[in-house]
């Protein structure tokens, strides 16, 4: 990667685009952040339309700080859940 993305920095501008293990090539893939209200809270997740694989959106959702939803499934960093990410 170019440069560090931070979590404040996507929550600002909306998206991002990351670098992600697809189909054996290093490819950039551009994630939007959207809001699911889950239970009482609402938490940002970065989405990414394209197939990326489970082991490529959870390394990714530790690295940015972020829960990731993909066409896999929705992943959280390692040792955080939804209610972190309430007020984001």
């Amino acid at each position: 990667m170019d440069e560090k993305i931070g979590r404040k920095k996507i929550l600002k501008e909306g998206k991002a685009e990351i670098l992600v293990l697809h189909s054996g090539m290093r490819q950039r893939f551009e994630f939007k952040v959207v809001r699911e209200k889950i239970g009482d809270i609402v938490v940002p997740f970065l989405k990414v339309e394209r197939n990326v694989n489970a082991g490529e959106l959870f390394r990714v959702a530790n690295e940015m700080d972020l829960p990731v939803w993909g066409v896999a499934g929705k992943f959280f960093p390692k040792g955080k859940m939804a209610a972190d990410f309430a007020g984001l």
